[in-house]
């Protein structure tokens, strides 16, 4: 399971708890951003608890930090928090300051543009150059940001880097390798957290929902779906809280942890379309409202499976790997 304990992870848990109840992502669906959620974020120094306390941090342990993470998705938190936190472990990593506001990230791909999650409202972003091996930070205030269609709530912007001159740039010895493990690490935490929370919604309206004079949750076909959901969401977890740990280990290395990462994305991937389908249909028509709260969790967890890759992808990635082995070593690559 993931660590819910500790200062960093219950100060976050509290503020969700109490400035994110299940209005303001609604609100911030109509239009209304929840800047004072954000701002409590701040002045507790909560977006820099991946910086090192010589960049203005705290170093907070990253198990901590995977809590307050957790909290954030089960809130439905319509804010860049695990953006903020990924852009300023990418500056910290590359000696740089922290950004100064909201931020979010992007990893260099084939084309000078990325879509970018929150890019309408991050206030800088940060991007890994990969041919260059620098990590730059750029002000997206001073872009022109026009949002895309995005499956999830919190939106998508495209960022076109070659028109933009960035603030600050620093050479680093990271590799796209380690921060895919923490960005699909990241990704893991946010769905399997999400998931726990869809489930449990779909179990609380089925228990009160009656139908021909009995509760929803008494019919065998409804108990059977909710059963594979429950199952699914249990083996999700359970991938995140491996990737989380694999981490936690090679926090200094994070390379190393890129497998696990990759393999919680191919099994909460795999898990998406098995827990969405049952938690939509045991609430029936209601499960298809925007005044409902369920499809807060269900389109962001669509738009993370497909977030850096879908499931499809990083298998591709890890059969390829696997082919490559040594005859000798294939059996311990799979286990």
């Amino acid at each position: 399971m993931i660590n819910t304990e500790g200062m960093v992870a219950e100060t976050a848990t509290k503020i969700f708890t109490d400035l994110c109840p299940r209005e303001v992502p609604h609100s911030a669906e109509a239009g209304e951003y929840p800047q004072s959620l954000w701002g409590v974020l701040q002045e507790n120094g909560l977006t820099l608890a991946w910086v090192s306390e010589e960049n203005g941090g705290f170093g907070a342990d990253y198990d901590e930090v995977f809590g307050a993470i957790w909290a954030s998705a089960q809130a439905a938190a319509p804010v860049p928090f695990a953006e903020t936190l990924i852009a300023n472990w990418m500056l910290d990593k590359a000696g740089l300051a922290p950004a100064d506001g909201s931020a979010s990230f992007a990893l260099s791909g084939h084309t000078p543009s990325a879509d970018i999650p929150f890019g309408m409202h991050a206030d800088k972003i940060v991007l890994f150059d990969e041919a260059h091996q620098e990590i730059s930070l750029f002000d997206n205030r001073e872009a022109v940001r026009s949002p895309e269609e995005a499956l999830s709530p919190d939106g998508m912007t495209q960022f076109v880097f070659s028109g933009h001159v960035a603030e600050h740039s620093a050479k680093t010895n990271l590799s796209r390798r380690a921060i895919e493990a923490l960005v699909l690490t990241v990704r893991a935490v946010q769905m399997a957290a999400s998931m726990e929370t869809a489930l449990d919604l779909s179990i609380g309206y089925v228990s009160e929902r009656e139908q021909f004079g009995r509760p929803l949750s008494k019919f065998q076909a409804i108990q059977h779906q909710l059963s594979v959901a429950a199952s699914e969401t249990a083996a999700a977890t359970m991938a995140a809280t491996q990737a989380a740990s694999a981490l936690i280990k090679h926090k200094d290395d994070p390379e190393k942890a890129w497998h696990e990462g990759a393999i919680a994305k191919v099994q909460i991937g795999h898990s998406v379309e098995a827990v969405t389908v049952p938690f939509h249909q045991v609430h029936g028509a209601m499960g298809y409202t925007l005044e409902y709260d369920l499809h807060h969790y269900t389109r962001r967890l669509w738009a993370w499976r497909d977030a850096l890759g879908n499931e499809h992808h990083w298998s591709k990635l890890l059969g390829e790997e696997l082919a490559a082995t040594a005859p000798d070593q294939i059996w311990k690559g799979v286990t």
